[in-house]
């Protein structure tokens, strides 16, 4: 959403409009401000306390001469805040939502040319008692930044630039004025507790299968909507995939932080389990229970790999929430096209790091998004079945499944010429 920046002029008056929502940069050309922000972690209140002190300075050219007044500062807060409080030393400030997030404040006093005024908002933002996940949203390159955690969390944030200092009680990372606010910054924090288990067995077509989520306190409503998602999902895994559990073990799955899955939404590790990242939702574990079935296919390629386990989340929430399955569907395939022309490369040679970081995500993402596409035009070229017999193939073949066995087994399972799928393996597709 971009910036407004907007003044209207009346009689005695001059009403400016200040929208701070960080996509877009704002005018600042006619007036400064400056902003000091605190964000706080109270894990006993589970909450996010952010108190923004704002100067407003009126160096605006056109007031001089007493010729008109600023009373009035448009700024944007997050959706989810409440609590909501505003003031300067002398009393509270009335002020209203105006539109999706815009508060317009208003000036307990008029700010002539060369004059400032002062003022202070507080809000909150809910988190859990061991978790936060939230935005950073600041704008400008006027704005220092300070962020409070207490000591015993582990904090990632998603830009550099700040200072940190460790105090008794918490963490202090600073960002001095002078950076650019355009964008906003996510930060992920997580104190660690002993883990509770939830646990139910999967009845399947050839074993019981136990599924255990290990889960921080706290985190109950996402421990159960994994253990739902797992005791659904499997069954339908392996009747769309023609094949049955193909591990010999059961399933643990294990709440954890964002070094601990390398900055992925979850990690397959085989027998020690499937560790999720702690905001994950249901279609990041669909994707890694499919996994199990990728790897009983024999895959020797990346995009085999990371292709099917998506295609098979899209099959999967098709029969479960099949409304949530087009949006999800729609969404991979237009970034794929977005992010085509500056990204594109042959999946043959699509490798990615252990550890997803600024400078390799887009090229990452784009590469799912590419082994998608491939996958469900197969998938709508040759349909279900077929796919199922050819999985089979790759199942029994008892050899590494390369490019080239596994067009010959594609082919042969369904009797079709399948020519525009090699222009994603081998190079960029034109359309």
């Amino acid at each position: 959403m971009a910036l407004r920046f907007k003044g209207k002029c009346r009689i005695l008056a001059l009403i400016l409009f200040l929208a701070c929502i960080p996509i877009a940069a704002a005018d600042y050309s006619d007036v400064t401000i400056e902003v000091s922000s605190v964000y706080a972690v109270i894990p006993e209140s589970e909450i996010v306390h952010v108190t923004k002190q704002i100067t407003f300075i009126n160096t605006d050219p056109s007031t001089t001469y007493k010729r008109g007044y600023y009373s009035t500062f448009n700024h944007y807060l997050p959706e989810n805040s409440k609590n909501i409080n505003a003031y300067d030393t002398q009393k509270r400030i009335a002020f209203q939502k105006v539109r999706e997030g815009y508060h317009e404040f208003q000036f307990n006093q008029r700010v002539w040319y060369g004059e400032s005024y002062t003022f202070y908002i507080e809000y909150e933002l809910d988190t859990n008692r061991n978790t936060a996940v939230f935005y950073i949203l600041e704008n400008g390159e006027n704005t220092e930044v300070t962020l409070e955690v207490p000591v015993g969390f582990d904090t990632h944030l998603a830009r550099n630039g700040y200072e940190l200092e460790e105090m008794q009680y918490s963490s202090v990372y600073r960002f001095q004025r002078g950076l650019d606010w355009n964008m906003s910054c996510l930060v992920n924090t997580v104190r660690h507790t002993e883990h509770l288990v939830l646990s139910d067995v999967a009845h399947l077509q050839e074993q019981d299968v136990r599924i255990q989520i290990r889960y921080w306190e706290g985190e109950e409503v996402w421990a159960q909507q994994m253990l739902d998602t797992a005791l659904t999902s499997l069954p339908i895994l392996e009747e769309t995939w023609g094949m049955p559990y193909p591990a010999s073990y059961d399933i643990i799955i294990t709440q954890a932080n964002i070094t601990e899955t390398g900055g992925y939404g979850g990690f397959n590790k085989g027998r020690a389990g499937i560790w999720m990242l702690h905001t994950s939702s249901s279609e990041i574990l669909i994707h890694e229970l499919a996994h199990y079935w990728t790897r009983a296919c024999n895959f020797d390629q990346l995009w085999m790999d990371e292709g099917y386990a998506d295609l098979y989340t899209y099959i999967v929430l098709n029969e479960t929430h099949p409304q949530k399955a087009v949006e999800r569907r729609d969404r991979f395939l237009q970034k794929y096209k977005d992010m085509r022309d500056e990204h594109d490369f042959p999946l043959s040679d699509w490798s990615i790091p252990v550890n997803i970081d600024s400078s390799t995500g887009e090229e990452i993402d784009f590469g799912y998004k590419k082994a998608f596409a491939l996958t469900y035009d197969l998938y709508t070229e040759i349909g279900l079945e077929n796919m199922k017999d050819s999985n089979l193939e790759f199942a029994t073949s008892g050899i590494p499944v390369d490019e080239h066995v596994f067009m010959d087994i594609i082919s042969t399972s369904s009797g079709s010429n399948l020519t525009s799928i090699k222009t994603y393996i081998y190079k960029g597709l034109t359309l």
